[in-house]
């Protein structure tokens, strides 16, 4: 299986993922990031921590940047 590196950045910080996992594809890979993001998220409102600007840039073994996602991407839509 390929893995894939979970990579986190916003605007005045990155922070890289070492260590990466085994997924099936990419859709699983988006799949985990958006739990991911959601958990973190809660984390951050949790501690009273901002939660904009913030997103995974997923990439594989290669370096190769396959997908990139906000986090606000992952909140449900305002109606």
């Amino acid at each position: 299986m390929p893995r894939y590196f979970f990579h986190i950045r916003s605007p005045d910080m990155f922070m890289p993922d070492e260590v990466g996992i085994e997924l099936r594809d990419l859709d699983a890979a988006r799949a985990a990031a958006i739990q991911g993001a959601r958990d973190i998220m809660a984390e951050n409102l949790r501690a009273g921590r901002g939660v904009d600007h913030q997103r995974f840039e997923i990439c594989d073994e290669a370096g190769n940047l396959d997908l990139v996602l906000t986090f606000r991407d992952v909140l449900p839509a305002s109606e």
